[in-house]
């Protein structure tokens, strides 16, 4: 009878312990304004191991939870974290609703290119970002590329690099175009002997947003990333479809059709972006050349999404681009050459990039990520005296974890990436780089107040050796509203022939690069950040920043040789100095909001006589003024930049110019009419100066300061269906 009774009590103990952990939560999580369900939600017992992410229907099941008061929580990238204190074991074991909210607090937004998904004030990189809104406005001004788009971004100034082709570079506090990283979703597509023509070729109706880290950020990104990183974001499917088109015509001849549509259904997500884009050939200047290239370009991007599980993704992506841009002589571009009248330039270009990233999330919130690209650029340039050909192929893969501690947001990685140009008809200037490169990154919060991230990257080019590159950043809170930021690394950049001069030039007759070496760089940027309620409604926002840039030994053009049509480089015996500062102020009053940003730059060719690096503009200033109406759909805005002077390679001084522009938008329900006037001064270079000089059947063109197309008024239509 006595062992009858222990039994009976052991089994009795049993039962409570296992009890005790034997609690089962379950839920759906949902968009609190739109009821779809959310995917991906990371949701975790509090000081425990017990966690998951929501399925493609938003359900999570958490398991083992021990009796008693226990905090749940929720966070989501561009929602509010959510705690939810729940006693168990539960009087009602039924799934529950847990709703999320949208972030709204002072037009604060989530950053990818760090790739910890953390909003801005807790990283202590600087990263600007144009966000959805910003880029839909952006759309509806300029939808046939992103040009505009970055050019009215803070610190960003968009190069015309060719007088008839329109071909454009930009560069970040003032350093040229090839120092600066232009990434979509963290896959390198545009650089090399595409990079002239990249921002002419990407429609922005697919962004969610644009992200601009200024300064050296090549521990995540390689090479390259001496002035700093353009990453595009992408959207990416919802539960709820999305299909919009847009049509475009300017008064100047050019015409702009593009859609997209996205759609997740189960497992399973579809997004498809498509467009064709042309210009007709404009002589503005009335000089017998045209100011604004012919061009017909058809762009298709497809994009699958396939959720295995609530842990692994697999996403399949295409690029194609083709485009045939045509500039020159109007009577030749007209197929009515004569002796005197012969000269085109006509660029046919090809580019097709296929992507693959796979993606495995677990229950903490840590994630094992691989994802390559191989990519394909064929770009044929003919003139009436030259042919040059070539075709850039690249290859990009990376496998990288993610581990998310308490106070630690490490990141680490192993990257392989190859740059094969191979030249048509002679291999002068044909070269493959090999590059594989290790890095880790932390995110690391001392406390309240202080974050820090090191980083190291150390890369080998099979070509060139070895490259250490240190980074440190930190970030320190004074309160809620003030924080400041430091970072300083180090970058390097391979030389390529693939420069502004050769691109002006039209390839006619550059030099192999022999016996060059990279280009290395140090880079140091600060900046101050407030934000606060001043009263009422009136919203203010401050960021002023100090920026340091140095470039080691740059590569450089011979100037001599230059005017004769030829590029031939060199490593300079001295260095490139960047310094300046940007401050930038947004006011917000109900529906008005107010845009200053202002840039002092001051480039130096330490190597020339400590003369201003050309065709950067010492004072730059920005400002926008804009009315929404949300209830009534309007949108109004105001905008006007001015261009301090300019140094050119031969030491002249630009005069300096300001650019006006207007825009109005009007939402019917599905339909948004925007009529948009841009340069409404009309201010052009050739009404400075005549930029044609020599033959006119091989002319020289001096370099672009200021705009050639003058003043271009258009409409668009998009549907939202």
């Amino acid at each position: 009878m006595r062992q009858k009774n222990i039994l009976f009590l052991l089994l009795f103990l049993v039962q409570i312990t296992l009890s005790i952990g034997q609690n089962t939560f379950t839920a759906i999580v949902k968009d609190e304004k739109t009821k779809d369900a959310l995917l991906f939600v990371s949701v975790k017992l509090e000081d425990s191991n017990i966690g998951g992410i929501t399925d493609s229907n938003g359900l999570i099941i958490l398991q083992n939870i021990p009796n008693g008061k226990q905090i749940i929580e929720f966070s989501y990238v561009g929602y509010r974290s959510l705690e939810k204190s729940i006693v168990f074991p539960l009087k009602s074991p039924n799934e529950r609703i847990v709703y999320m909210e949208t972030e709204i607090d002072l037009n604060e937004v989530c950053v990818y290119s760090t790739r910890t998904n953390n909003r801005i004030k807790e990283i202590p990189t600087r990263i600007e970002v144009l966000g959805n809104e910003e880029v839909i406005e952006e759309t509806a001004i300029s939808p046939g590329n992103i040009s505009k788009l970055l050019g009215e971004t803070s610190g960003i100034q968009v190069q015309n690099t060719s007088a008839v082709s329109g071909n454009v570079s930009f560069r970040i506090q003032g350093l040229p175009g090839k120092y600066t990283q232009l990434i979509q979703d963290g896959f390198p597509m545009y650089s090399g002997f595409s990079s002239g023509l990249s921002l002419l070729q990407i429609p922005p109706l697919n962004l969610l947003q644009v992200e601009v880290i200024k300064g050296s950020a090549s521990t995540l990104y390689g090479g390259d990333a001496v002035a700093g990183i353009v990453n595009l974001i992408s959207k990416k499917p919802s539960q709820k479809d999305e299909f919009s088109v847009l049509i475009n015509q300017t008064h100047k001849g050019g015409r702009d059709i593009s859609s997209y549509y996205s759609a997740r259904k189960g497992k399973f997500g579809l997004s498809l972006l498509a467009g064709v884009n042309t210009q007709n050939a404009k002589d503005v200047s009335a000089n017998g050349f045209s100011d604004m290239p012919e061009y017909h370009r058809a762009v298709i991007n497809p994009n699958i999404y396939y959720s295995i599980n609530q842990h692994n993704q697999v996403i399949l992506g295409i690029y194609s681009t083709f485009e045939d841009r045509i500039g020159g002589d109007m009577k030749a571009i007209d197929h009515k050459s004569d002796d005197l009248h012969s000269f085109f330039e006509e660029n046919k270009t090809k580019r097709n990039t296929a992507r693959l990233k796979y993606e495995h999330k677990n229950n903490q919130g840590n994630v094992l990520s691989f994802k390559t690209s191989f990519g394909s650029f064929d770009r044929a340039l003919t003139t009436n005296t030259n042919y040059f050909r070539g075709v850039q192929n690249h290859i990009f893969g990376e496998l990288s974890y993610y581990l998310n501690a308490k106070k630690h947001q490490l990141i680490t990685g192993l990257n392989y990436y190859s740059d094969n140009f191979s030249q048509k008809d002679t291999n002068l200037l044909s070269y493959h780089y090999q590059t594989i490169g290790l890095f880790v990154q932390d995110n690391w919060k001392l406390n309240s107040t202080l974050n820090l991230e090191p980083g190291l990257r150390y890369d080998y080019s099979f070509n060139f050796g070895s490259f250490f590159l240190p980074r440190l950043a930190l970030m320190f809170h004074l309160s809620e509203q003030f924080f400041t930021r430091l970072s300083a690394g180090m970058a390097y950049k391979l030389p390529t022939p693939f420069t502004e001069e050769a691109d002006r030039i039209r390839f006619q007759d550059v030099k192999p690069m022999q016996n060059i070496n990279p280009e290395k760089s140090v880079g140091v940027n600060l900046d101050f950040n407030y934000k606060t309620l001043v009263f009422d409604e009136l919203f203010l926002s401050f960021n002023q920043a100090f920026f340091y840039t140095e470039i080691q030994n740059p590569i450089i053009v011979n100037q001599d040789l230059l005017s004769e049509q030829t590029v031939s480089y060199e490593n300079a015996v001295g260095n490139i100095l960047s310094k300046g500062l940007n401050t930038n102020i947004r006011l917000s009053l109900d529906e008005l909001i107010l845009y200053i940003d202002y840039t002092y730059l001051d480039a130096r060719k330490k190597y020339d006589e400590n003369k201003p690096l050309e065709l950067t503009p010492k004072n730059r200033l920005t400002t926008t003024l804009a009315y929404e109406d949300e209830e009534d759909g309007w949108k109004i805005g105001l905008e006007a930049f001015y261009f301090g002077h300019q140094y050119k390679e031969d030491g002249n001084r630009t005069p300096d110019y300001w650019l006006l522009g207007a825009s109005v938008q009007k939402t019917f329900g599905h339909l948004t009419i925007a009529l948009n006037s841009e340069n409404i001064l009309d201010i052009r270079q050739t009404r400075f100066e005549n930029i044609i000089t020599g033959n006119l059947n091989n002319p020289v063109f001096k370099e672009i300061y200021a705009p050639l197309d003058g003043f271009v008024a258009n409409m668009v239509l998009k549907f939202d269906l």
